[in-house]
C-alpha cells in the first residue's frame, strides 16, 4: 500500500495463477511457476521503489521476511532480486515498542492491537490460520487477510500520528495520549484558549484607550 494515497497492489496466488491461465485443480502441479510469477512482479514493482521506506511487521529473518523472498526469488530463477535495503525497512511492531513501551499490547500483539482499537477486522486471519488457507487452496481468503493487515497499519500509524492509538501499555507517552483524550483535558484546553483570547482583547482596548 502507498500510504498517502491508500492504493493497493497485491501480488498474490490466484492472481498470478489466472495471469498464467492455470486452473485451481492444477494450481499444486504448479507451485513452483506460480510462485515464480508472483516474485518476479513483486521484485518488478519493487526494483524502482527500493529506496522508497518499507513498513512491514517482524518481517526480519530468513524464515519470515525479507531475506527469505530474495532466497525464494534466487531459487527459483537463478537471479538476485532487487535488494530493498535494511534501513529503509521500518519494523512497525518495533516502533510502537518504542513509542508506547514492549506492553503496549497483550502477546500476540497485532490481534490484540487490533481488539484494543475495536471490533476485529473483517477477514483477518491469524498466521496459523493463514497457512491453513494454503493448504486447502484458498488463495482469495489468504489475500483479504494480509490486504486486511496492510490496512490495519495505516490505520495504527495514523491514530498514533494523531495520538488517539489504544493502547494497553503506561509508558510516559501512552500516558500523555490518554490524558489528552481525557474530557478534563478537553476543558482546560477551552478555557486556557478562552481566558487567553479575553487577556488579549483586555490588552487591545486598554492599548485603544491611550
Amino acid at each position: 500500500m502507498h500510504y498517502s494515497t491508500g492504493q493497493t497492489q497485491s501480488f498474490a496466488f490466484h492472481l498470478s495463477a489466472d495471469l498464467l491461465n492455470i486452473h485451481k485443480e492444477d494450481v499444486d502441479a504448479n507451485l513452483d511457476e506460480i510462485e515464480m510469477d508472483l516474485l518476479s512482479r513483486f521484485y518488478k514493482f519493487a526494483r524502482d521503489r527500493r529506496l522508497m521506506h518499507w513498513v512491514h511487521w517482524n518481517m526480519r529473518g530468513q524464515i519470515f521476511g525479507f531475506e527469505h523472498l530474495e532466497h525464494r526469488y534466487r531459487k527459483l530463477t537463478g537471479l538476485d532480486a532487487p535488494n530493498i535495503p535494511v534501513e529503509v525497512r521500518l519494523n512497525l511492531n518495533d516502533i510502537l515498542r518504542e513509542r508506547y513501551g514492549q506492553d503496549y499490547a497483550p502477546h500476540q500483539q497485532l490481534p490484540n492491537l487490533m481488539r484494543l482499537q475495536g471490533d476485529m477486522p473483517k477477514g483477518f486471519l491469524e498466521g496459523k490460520e493463514e497457512s491453513e488457507c494454503f493448504s486447502r487452496r484458498e488463495f482469495i481468503r489468504m489475500n483479504e487477510s494480509t490486504n486486511t493487515k496492510v490496512h490495519f497499519f495505516r490505520h495504527v500509524i495514523e491514530l498514533a500520528l494523531r495520538g488517539k492509538l489504544k493502547t494497553a501499555g503506561r509508558s510516559l507517552a501512552d500516558r500523555i495520549d490518554r490524558l489528552l483524550e481525557s474530557r478534563t483535558s478537553r476543558v482546560l484546553a477551552f478555557t486556557g484558549t478562552a481566558l487567553g483570547l479575553l487577556s488579549w482583547i483586555a490588552w487591545l482596548v486598554l492599548l485603544t484607550r491611550r
